[in-house]
Order: structure tokens, then C-alpha cells, then sequence
């Protein structure tokens, strides 16, 4: 989408231009009368509407993000009028800006000050800017109603009276409202208007309501200028030489109101122009140049006033550009200079005096420039207060320097004050070498240390000459380092070079490194410190529930009982049977009874089961499933350990139990008939007897009978 505006300039030339969309980011204003572009703007949105104003002065237009954007075409200037801008438009034939962000609706009556807003709240969204019959009203849409917000039509039209270039009228139109910050933007605007079509009074007036009396003033003063030289006949009064002088410094261009003044030879109002301004240089060298007499007379008046006024430094250059380097120095030393005062003094020219140099060197200590006034005294051949003053700024460099020339006793001292300084600023790379230099390796290796600088450290620990228990500390702190970043070899190393071999060893246990660790061990430890660092160690692991790398603990020291009692306390019998059999096979048959018996009283008679067998007391098992009344348990155990025969004797055990037809029935179902018709007559149950006896086994039939019969007799 493009949008254009037309409009006819105030002297008649025809002002057309046009803004589109090149591609979705970037905008293109074209003049339209010589065809030429005079502005593009590449946004980093895509723009979704844009419009000028009826001047063509400036251009509004909104992204895709919802942010409104100002762009001002003489300046190439943009800026961000809104953020969530949901309705945006010109007021008709003005420059007047509405727009929505949620329920504020937003009012620029001044454009060219975007930071002055007028807000009224809203509680819907805007339709529509009505302006006829000398009203504006800005129509809001509600939902059940529309409601419709006027606008000032007085701040609307300055606008237009501006466009036109009817200044009056703007004048007229701001008197009649009240004092606001839309109002105090609009009298801005008008007087830099005022001020570039040369309309004095008007700006004289705009300067007034904003309060500035003294451009005011000024202003007036221009302007009775400009009476006096059209009352002298001059058409055009702004170019007379005090107006044209004037309007320069009223735009801070003083160097072009001096030209235009000393061009009409008026020195004398160019010189008072620079007093005014308190620039006296200026007006000294405005002076000088045209050979004024009262030249000196200025000078003392400058430094009078630069002396009243607390600006010593620049009294002390004026003195110093004279050749006055006493009353220089005096000065410099007067306004907290001492280093100026310092420098001045050590001119070869300057005749020093005692007094005048301890009163430098005092100035530069009480203001903290120790560095300066060892310097100082150094020139003046004064080396131990020089030592005293550069130690006082920590300026060892120098201090050293001079030490070495004068004091070499004083050099290993200040070394060490230089490392120490070196180490509260936290420069602990610089610090290392000031101790070495001082021998103070161990300040020097823990600011390695404290450095990173390992290999530094492991150097320094290596050359020096340090008590064995200090060089093993230090050597324990790099292993440590060594072994924190994985590098175990290294760390090794350092353990041991610390006599701390143990160390060593819990490294590669705590990495699984079993076979380094004892390798370790049994080279560097005697046997019972490897068996009591073993030891330990895996009872740390078993507290940890790392019990297999214990076990390789334990059994490395040869402690497999304390492996199997480890087993046993986490009831992990299949490892604890494991290590019996490995190590103690005299003890594995008790030890599988011994287990087998606590199974059965925890009641896990499966497991007592496997270990009553493996103990080779099958019969225990049997046993233990008679008790508890799991009969087909013990006859399975009995036929898979004793063979049918003892699988039938639990069997017959079991039907004894039942007794009566069960047991009868039972030893049936097992296949024992004659001990089922043996037991079913013991049992006086000779119906079932008979039974079994005619359909099994008929030679039973008399022993039957006979029994029968005994039993009757009975």
C-alpha cells in the first residue's frame, strides 16, 4: 500500500511527495515534483500501514509488532511513538496524531515533541476522527454505545497556523489556553519558527511564556537593534551588523558574532561580549591583537576574577604563561595541584629553595601522590624519603629501582612487600616471581596455587630448598589437583613424592583401579599397613553398598572370612557359599546346614531345602517338610535324594498321619497295595481292606480274614 500528500507551499511552489512500500521492511518517500528520493527507511518488522502528514514533514508507520513509529524526513530522525498501537491516524488537515494502545487513547497535539501526550482512558476500541463545522471528535465504539471524545481545537489549529506560516495567530491561539506541557511544547515549537522566519517580537513573546527571561530580554535588545537600523533606513534589519552579531550569540556562535563585530570595527563590544560570557581569554587576546591599552588592565581583572571565583588552576596557567612560575607553583599548590606545582618546579630555569620543595613534597603526600613525590625526591637527591614515598604508593617498581642503586640491603625486603601487594590486589601470576626474588617459596608456591599455575608450583617446590614436611604438603595439594581433573598418573606421582602412598591407593580405589592400587600398595607400604588400609577401605565400601569392591578388598588382603561374614550380614548367601567354597571347603557342608537351619526358622524352607541338600542332609529336608505338613514337598525331596523306597516310607509316614480310609487311599494312590491292605486291617477298616485285597492282591484275602476274625474275637 502507498499513501501520498499533496499540498501547495506557502510561497506557491507545489510540495508532493509519495511513501511506499518497496518490500514489506522498508519504506521509500519519493518526491514527486523532481523525482527524487528522499528518504528510505529499512525496519527490522514488517510495516502493515503507513501515512504522511499534509506537509509531507513527517511519516508515521506501524509493524506487524503493533509499535508505532515516528520518522522525521528533513532530519532523517526516527523515533517509537507506542507500543500495542491498534488504531492510529492524522487528524484531517493537521498534524495532530491519535492513536490506541489498549484502553489509553493517546494524543499528540505537537508532534515535534513525541514525549508530550495527551491520554484519555477508553473502554473500547476507535472507529473513526470526525473534524467539521470547527469540532474534532475522535469516535470510540463501546460495544452498546458509541461515545465520542473531542479534541482541542485550539491546539489543533496552531498546527495548521504553523503550516501556513501564520505566526500571529499561533501566538493568539496559545495565549487564550492554560499552561500545559502540550502548550509548553507548542511555544518551543513556535519560537525556533519565530526565530528562523526573523520574527524577533514573536519569539521576544514565546520566550516570555516559557519562562526564559533572559532570552527575553536578550531578544528584545536584538530587536530594538532592528528598530534602530530601520529607523536608520535599512530595508532589511536583520542584516544589520549588531543584529546579525546578536543572533550569533544567541546560537552560541561566538567566533561568527566577533568576526561580524571587529568586521565593523566595534573591538570594544566584541571584548564585553567575551566579559559577559566570562571567556576571558577571548577577550585578552581580542586586546592584544588590536594593541588596546587597557590590555594589562584585563589581565589583572581576569586573574582577580579567577581568584574570586576558586578557579586557581587556571589563574596558576595565566601566571605560567606570564613567566610568573613562583605564583604559578603558589597557586597550583593553592588549588590541590601539586603534581602541576611539582612539574613546574623542576624546571631547569626555576631557582628552587628549600622551603618551596618540602612544601611540594608535602602537597603531593597529603594528596595521595606517593608515586610523584618519591619522584620528586629522587630529583632532589633526597633517596631515602624518595624509598619511603614510593613504598607509600606501592610503587615497588621503582622503589625497587632505586634501591637497587642506593639501599641493595632493602631490595629482598621490598621483593617481598611487592609480592604481598601483588597478592591483595589478587595478581597472583605477577606475585610469584617478587617471592621467588625475596625467597619466599612458600608465599611463592601458594600463589602459584592459588594461581592454577601447577607446573609452576610443582617447579618451584622441586628447586627450592623447603623442610621435607612442607615440600610433602604441597606435593599432596598438586596430587590432589591432579586427581580432582582425572590426570591419576600425575597424581600418583605427586603422592607419592608427598610419602602419602595410602593416598594412592584410596585414588584408584575410589576409580576402580584395583589392580594400580595394588600395585601401589605392596610396592610402597609394608604388609600390615596394606591389610589395615584394605581393610578399611572396603568397610567404607560396605557401608556404601559397593560390597563386590570390597570383596576384591578383602580377598587382596587375603581376609576372605571378613568377605563371607560381609555375605552373610546382607544375607547374600550365594556369595557367601561362593567365597566358603573358594577359600574354606573344609567348613562349606557345616556352613550349608548352618544356613539351612536359619532359612527354615526365617520360614523360606525352598532355600533350606537347596542348602540342606547341598550340605548332603537330604533326610533333614524330608524332615523339615514333615514338620510343617508339606508332605508332597518331603516326598519329592525323598524320591530326588533316597530313591522310590524312601519316597514310599514318607509316603507310608504321611498316610500314618492321615490315618483311617485317607491313609488308605494315600498309600493307593502311591502304589503301595500291600501296605495300604496291611494298614487299612491295623486300621479295623477290613471293608476297604477286602476291597484292595479282591481287586489288587487276592493272596491278601486270608490274612484279611484271619485278622478279621482275631479282631472279633477281641
Amino acid at each position: 500500500g502507498a499513501l501520498a500528500a499533496l499540498m501547495t507551499a506557502p510561497d506557491g511552489s507545489e510540495n508532493k511527495k509519495i511513501a511506499y512500500l518497496q518490500d514489506r521492511k522498508s519504506i521509500r518517500v519519493l518526491d514527486l515534483v523532481t523525482g527524487i528520493s528522499v528518504a528510505t527507511v529499512d525496519h527490522d518488522s514488517k510495516v502493515d500501514w503507513l501515512e504522511l502528514n499534509p506537509s509531507a514533514t513527517k511519516l508515521l508507520f506501524r509493524d506487524k509488532r503493533r509499535n508505532l513509529h515516528l520518522f522525521d524526513i528533513p532530519t532523517q530522525q526516527r523515533c517509537t511513538l507506542l507500543s500495542y498501537c491498534s488504531y492510529v491516524q492524522w487528524v484531517p488537515m493537521s498534524d495532530v496524531v491519535v492513536a490506541q494502545n489498549r484502553d489509553n487513547l493517546c494524543v499528540w497535539y505537537s508532534i515535534e515533541a513525541p514525549e508530550r501526550v495527551t491520554i484519555f482512558q477508553i473502554k473500547g476500541d476507535v472507529e473513526d476522527i470526525e473534524r467539521s463545522g470547527g469540532r474534532t471528535e475522535v469516535i470510540v465504539d463501546e460495544g452498546i454505545n458509541t461515545v465520542s471524545y473531542r479534541l482541542d481545537e485550539a491546539l489543533i489549529e496552531f498546527g495548521t497556523c504553523m503550516d501556513s506560516g501564520d505566526l500571529v495567530r499561533a501566538v493568539v491561539l496559545l495565549e487564550q489556553l492554560e499552561v500545559s506541557p502540550e502548550t509548553e511544547a507548542m511555544w518551543t515549537t513556535l519560537c525556533n519558527a519565530a526565530l528562523a522566519a526573523w520574527k524577533i517580537p514573536i519569539a521576544e513573546r514565546c520566550c516570555a511564556a516559557l519562562g526564559d527571561s533572559a532570552k527575553a530580554h536578550f531578544l528584545r535588545k536584538v530587536n530594538e537593534a532592528a528598530e534602530d537600523a530601520r529607523r536608520a533606513g535599512l530595508e532589511d534589519p536583520s542584516q544589520h551588523y549588531l543584529v546579525r552579531a546578536r543572533m550569533a550569540m544567541l546560537e552560541k556562535q561566538f567566533s561568527v558574532a566577533e568576526s561580524t563585530l571587529l568586521e565593523q570595527g566595534h573591538v570594544d563590544e566584541a571584548m564585553e561580549m567575551y566579559q559577559e560570557l566570562h571567556r576571558w581569554d577571548e577577550a585578552i587576546a581580542i586586546a592584544e591583537q588590536k594593541g588596546r591599552p587597557e590590555t594589562e588592565e584585563l589581565k589583572t581583572s581576569y586573574y582577580q576574577w579567577l581568584l574570586d571565583t576558586g578557579q586557581e588552576e587556571k589563574a596558576a596557567q595565566l601566571k605560567e604563561r606570564e613567566g610568573d612560575v613562583d605564583t604559578a607553583i603558589r597557586l597550583y599548590l593553592q588549588g590541590g595541584l601539586p603534581a602541576r606545582a611539582a612539574a613546574l618546579a623542576q624546571m631547569p630555569s626555576y631557582r628552587q629553595t628549600p622551603e618551596m620543595m618540602e612544601t611540594i613534597a608535602a602537597a603531593l603526600s597529603k594528596a595521595g601522590l606517593h608515586d610523584k613525590a618519591g619522584s620528586f625526591f629522587e630529583r632532589l637527591g633526597m633517596a631515602e624519603r624518595a624509598l619511603e614515598a614510593y613504598r607509600r604508593g606501592f610503587a615497588y617498581r621503582r622503589a625497587v629501582d632505586l634501591a637497587r642503586q642506593k639501599f641493595p640491603r632493602e631490595v629482598v625486603a621490598l621483593e617481598h612487600e611487592w609480592g604481598m601487594y601483588l597478592v591483595s590486589q589478587k595478581q597472583l601470576d605477577a606475585a610469584i616471581n617478587h617471592f621467588i626474588e625475596a625467597g619466599q617459596y612458600v608465599k611463592a608456591i601458594e600463589a602459584a596455587i592459588q594461581a592454577r599455575q601447577w607446573s609452576k608450583a610443582v617447579q618451584i617446590v622441586d628447586t627450592a630448598t623447603l623442610e621435607p614436611p612442607v615440600a610433602e604438603r604441597f606435593y599432596k595439594v598438586v596430587a590432589q589437583h591432579f586427581e580432582e581433573t582425572k590426570n591419576l598418573d600425575s597424581a600418583e606421582k605427586f603422592f607419592l613424592k608427598a610419602r602419602a602412598p595410602q593416598e594412592a591407593v584410596e585414588m584408584y580405589t575410589r576409580a576402580n583401579k584395583w589392580d594400580k592400587a595394588h600395585k601401589v600398595a605392596v610396592t610402597y607400604m609394608s604388609e600390615d599397613k596394606v591389610r589395615m588400609l584394605y581393610v578399611a577401605q572396603a568397610q567404607r565400601l560396605e557401608g556404601g553398598g559397593r560390597l563386590k569392591e570390597a570383596e576384591k578388598l578383602y580377598l587382596m588382603v587375603k581376609e576372605p572370612d571378613l568377605a563371607i561374614n560381609m555375605y552373610k550380614k546382607n544375607k547374600l548367601y550365594d556369595h557367601m557359599i561362593r567365597l566358603v567354597g573358594q577359600h574354606r571347603k573344609d567348613l562349606l557342608a557345616e556352613t550349608h546346614l548352618h544356613l539351612a537351619q536359619q532359612l527354615e526358622t526365617e520360614g523360606k524352607f525352598k532355600d533350606a531345602e537347596r542348602h540342606y541338600v547341598d550340605a548332603g542332609d537330604w533326610k533333614s529336608a524330608v524332615n523339615m517338610y514333615r514338620a510343617h505338613d508339606m508332605w508332597d514337598d518331603a516326598i519329592r525331596v525323598a524320591k530326588a535324594q533316597g530313591g522310590v523306597n524312601a519316597s514310599k516310607q514318607v509316603a507310608y509316614a504321611w498316610a500314618v498321619s492321615l490315618g483311617g480310609e485317607a491313609g488308605a487311599k494315600l498309600l493307593t494312590k502311591f502304589g503301595l497295595i500291600e501296605q495300604a491292605i496291611d494298614y487299612a486291617t491295623e486300621s479295623n477298616a477290613f471293608d476297604q481292606a477286602f476291597q484292595l485285597a479282591r481287586t489288587s492282591m487276592k493272596s491278601k484275602l486270608p490274612e484279611v480274614r484271619s485278622r478279621r476274625v482275631y479282631n472279633m474275637v477281641d
